[in-house]
């Protein structure tokens, strides 16, 4: 119905989303008006600019989050995506931040997470809005700013703005996302005091730039004999969700660590940690191997860790079974870091998300799905934090086809023009659905 509208239309869609990517959107610390650094609201400044080009009405929600709008009615139904990003990181071909066009790519951070799928929304609804086709809701693209770094953005647009009736989210894979694991985030701590003495001293260690990314870099630095040595260690980054995709950089350095002439406190910490969370996926080493049969196994990430000669510190990242309690993960996992001399020192938890497949919603996207593509699939689960989870009444719904590699988070990110027409074709048929 909207396919040739969107074919016009994708010139137009590539340069808008180009110009976005070219703003480096990672968190920054804020400033006044802008709650999560300036590259950040200069994205969503660029993004409600474009909107109002293309005819929508527009806002901005006190740098928090904007939306553009259209159509009429008491109800409103949501497409919510972010144009905030994980931090580049190393390993890139092409920059990150320059929206490269090669042999039909589209290069750059955010091109599949998010930036891409939402600048497909927002000309899927301008391919709706030149229709003429009556509405009897109003369907909003509601930009985010915070997704990768916790949601406090929906947290604040809930409590000052209209929610939808329903929607969904391009944060992560076709068809439907109906169950997300729960996630939690860990930091733990050892801290040393009156250290025996050795012939080596660590005077800093730091790993991983985010909990949610398997680190792809460690760097140690080293005093011995009166000199100071740097030793690096290299791995392969990937989405937290699926860390046995990537390889952690944290495992070579942790093992070399636990075998210098470390003070014996130290070398032992190391050890344990090289033992129970090195290439460690499924947390089977710490006693936390746990799955279900909707969402699968549970699986861990070391995402951060940073050590010195008074303390080590690290961040986990956990994503547990739907069916699973979030304070029997705690209770097995604090119990096998009191055993290597680590205390919790903090925790935040993301609640599982499951919504049966027989629902309205489950059942409209699948059917949009199934009729643009030929494809009959079931609702699937995931480990992914989706923002479905930021909203009542969202699931996730693309942009990766099941064809498609993942490349959320990982150097080289990149959308093929194709896919990304596609997408925005099967974004504009289920806002069609949910409005009409």
């Amino acid at each position: 119905m909207f396919d040739k509208a969107l074919l016009s239309l994708k010139d137009e869609m590539i340069q808008a989303l180009c110009t976005n990517l070219r703003i480096q959107s990672d968190a920054q610390p804020p400033e006044e008006g802008k709650p999560n650094g300036p590259g950040v609201a200069r994205a969503l400044e660029h993004a409600l600019r474009v909107a109002a080009q293309l005819g929508f009405s527009i806002k901005e929600v006190d740098g928090h989050a904007g939306y553009a709008e259209y159509g009429e009615g008491e109800e409103m139904v949501a497409v919510l995506g972010h144009l905030d990003v994980v931090p580049a990181g190393e390993g890139w071909q092409h920059p990150p931040y320059a929206g490269i066009i090669e042999n039909g790519r589209i290069y750059g951070r955010g091109t599949t997470d998010d930036k891409g799928p939402m600048f497909a929304a927002l000309f899927a609804l301008k391919a709706i809005k030149d229709s003429g086709l009556p509405l009897r809701r109003r369907i909003r693209i509601l930009f985010g700013t915070s997704e990768e770094t916790g949601s406090a953005d929906m947290a604040y647009y809930s409590t000052h703005e209209e929610l939808p009736l329903a929607g969904f989210t391009p944060d992560a894979k076709f068809p439907v996302i109906n169950a997300e694991k729960g996630i939690l985030n860990i930091w733990f701590i050892k801290e040393f005091s009156d250290l025996e003495e050795a012939a080596v001293a660590l005077n800093r260690l730091q790993c991983g730039s985010a909990l949610n990314m398997v680190p792809a870099q460690a760097t140690a630095e080293l005093a011995l004999h009166g000199q100071v040595i740097q030793v690096k260690t290299s791995g392969v980054s990937a989405h937290a969700s699926r860390p046995e995709s990537g390889q952690s950089a944290a495992a070579p350095m942790l093992d070399f660590l636990s075998h210098q002439d470390l003070p014996l406190t130290m070398q032992d910490a190391f050890a344990f940690l090289a033992y129970s969370l090195g290439q460690e996926t499924l947390g089977e080493n710490l006693g936390l191997a746990m799955e279900d049969e909707v969402s699968g196994k549970l699986t861990i990430n070391l995402g951060m860790l940073e050590a010195d000669m008074h303390q080590i510190r690290g961040g986990l990242n956990i994503r547990y079974p739907v069916t699973a309690s979030k304070d029997l993960v705690l209770s097995k996992l604090s119990a096998s870091l009191y055993e290597g001399g680590f205390d919790i020192e903090s925790i935040t938890n993301t609640p599982p998300l499951y919504v049966d497949e027989s629902t309205e919603l489950v059942r409209i996207l699948m059917d949009v799905f199934s009729k643009k593509t030929g494809l009959d699939l079931s609702p699937m689960s995931t480990g992914g934090g989706t923002y479905a989870r930021s909203l009542p009444n969202i699931l996730a719904f693309g942009p990766q086809f099941p064809e498609q590699s993942d490349l959320c988070h990982q150097a080289d990110e990149y959308v093929e023009i194709p896919y990304l027409i596609k997408t925005a074709q099967i974004m504009a048929s289920a806002m069609y659905e949910l409005a009409k």
